[in-house]
């Protein structure tokens, strides 16, 4: 590592990921100069990916900081096991499955440097951009450049205006985090999401991207009836925890909350008053500065051109 710039820790959850672990690890050995550490959490794998983890770690003496639950936890209990790992002064995170693309650490170290960022003392989040890559090459390129619109910050992600993927924190951010997990339940993903909009304090842009994402790859394609059921609850329990730690929520942002569970319950309910009641929901959660200031035709664009016969992969920047 580059001496006298910041501490760069990496976070990475791992489960059963032998095939694609060392393209996660491979895309930040790279950048290895600007990495303190990398942390990994191994969720008790049963193929080869904690062997694996074991050889980077011989490979690279004092570089890997590696945990192995005893038993298997689920995601998101073993994400806030990640959170006590770090010793470095930013914090990024990466699942086992996707990669961060070359350059991205140098890009944030000179921001950091450069604007004159105090990544010990001050509680702030850099964003960058991350793209999404689909099993028959598509991809698209999410933008956070609304973070720089200077409207709240959970808000904004509450919407999906803008995204946790390529996202580096000072250490005392991830130090505030509360954990929420509830065993194996999939309830908690929106509770921990938000928390870096919550804690964080200060927030920065570079438009450059940070995190690939490999989608419909993962657990989240494959749900059985009784996590589809937990995650009708997703939205009420974030919005419970944001509460809980001082947030005060808009009230069109409880009537969006609302809209998520009818939305996430239709999968059951399919009755016209359903619907319905949806309909007048998205009436009374509608915004038009989060709503039709931010609207992208490009997202629709590309998943209707996703769906349509095409000879080259998409690419577009949304």
């Amino acid at each position: 590592m580059i001496e006298g710039i910041p501490k760069v820790s990496v976070l990475i959850i791992c489960y059963n990921q032998e095939k694609v672990i060392s393209r996660a690890i491979d895309s930040l050995l790279a950048q290895r100069d600007y990495i303190y550490e990398i942390c990994v959490s191994d969720d008790c794998s049963n193929d080869r990916t904690w062997e694996i983890l074991q050889e980077y770690s011989t490979q690279y003496p004092g570089f890997f900081v590696l945990n192995r639950n005893a038993s298997n936890i689920g995601i998101f209990e073993n994400i806030e096991k990640t959170w006590t790992m770090p010793s470095g002064d930013l914090v990024y995170s990466l699942s086992g499955d996707d990669e961060c693309p070359e350059g991205w650490f140098a890009e944030v170290l000179n921001y950091v440097m450069y604007n004159n960022i105090n990544s010990q003392n001050e509680r702030f989040v850099i964003y960058g951009d991350y793209q999404c890559m689909y099993p028959s090459g598509d991809s698209f390129v999410f933008s956070n450049k609304h973070i720089l619109s200077r409207l709240d910050p959970v808000r904004l992600s509450l919407r999906g205006k803008i995204g946790n993927r390529s996202a580096v924190c000072s250490r005392s951010v991830i130090d505030s985090y509360k954990k929420v997990s509830r065993g194996k339940s999939y309830i908690a993903e929106c509770a921990q999401d938000l928390q870096l909009q919550l804690f964080a304090k200060d927030v920065y842009y570079i438009p450059y991207i940070g995190n690939i994402y490999y989608t419909r790859i993962g657990v989240s394609i494959n749900m059985d009836s009784s996590k589809l059921k937990e995650r009708e609850e997703l939205y009420n329990y974030a919005m419970k925890i944001l509460i809980e730690n001082g947030y005060s929520p808009k009230k069109k942002d409880l009537a969006y909350v609302r809209l998520q569970n009818l939305k996430a319950s239709s999968y059951r309910k399919k009755s016209i008053g359903h619907y319905w009641k949806i309909i007048i929901m998205f009436v009374k959660s509608f915004d038009f500065t989060l709503t039709l200031r931010f609207f992208s035709f490009k997202r629709y664009y590309f998943a209707l051109k996703m769906r349509l016969p095409h000879k080259r992969p998409l690419r577009i920047y949304l």
